[in-house]
């Protein structure tokens, strides 16, 4: 099995709500993924999956994917200084984000290379200013410059559930 896709904390809430009632689109992507490509972390990201959501039934999902393998922890080296300057100077990215240990842990994968995230962040970091038609472009049909600098430079996808779904020809 690969060693997966990397999913943001922003996305663990949505696929709690989900998991308690065994349906909607986060539960049966996130679920797919598990099953059939796996989920990369690291120990931040771990970190955050939990502190957005410590309830016991999710905890208990967690360590069950662990023990199968499902989950698996990614070594992160650092990216190089070039391409970070440019992250933050070029495509407006946050200093001091915790948001890079998502971008590490993708770019470590040895073969799935995405990240699944409803983050602005990681589609076009500077679009909060912007109208609502400039946010819908650059998250939902990912046509923001640091979606497309992730991607041409890095090799890493980055999509919401629904792209999720539609990329991997999830049923």
């Amino acid at each position: 099995m690969p060693d997966g896709v990397v999913i943001d904390a922003n996305i663990i809430p949505d696929f709690y709500r989900e998991y308690r009632i065994k349906n909607g689109i986060v539960y049966e992507v996130v679920f797919w993924i598990s099953d059939n490509v796996g989920i990369a972390i690291n120990d931040h990201i771990a970190t955050e999956w939990k502190n957005t959501c410590s309830a016991d039934l999710f905890l208990a999902w967690y360590t069950d994917q662990l023990k199968l393998g499902n989950i698996r922890n990614i070594t992160c080296g650092s990216i190089c200084n070039t391409i970070v300057k440019k992250m933050v100077n070029s495509y407006g990215f946050p200093v001091r984000s915790r948001d890079i240990h998502y971008i590490k842990c993708a770019h470590f994968t040895d073969s799935i290379k995405y990240i699944m995230s409803y983050n602005y962040h990681f589609y076009e970091p500077r679009c909060m200013q912007q109208s609502a038609q400039a946010k819908y472009r650059a998250r939902e049909q990912r046509l923001g410059r640091f979606c497309k600098f992730l991607l041409n430079q890095l090799g890493i996808r980055v999509g919401m559930p629904a792209h999720c779904k539609s990329d991997f020809c999830i049923p």
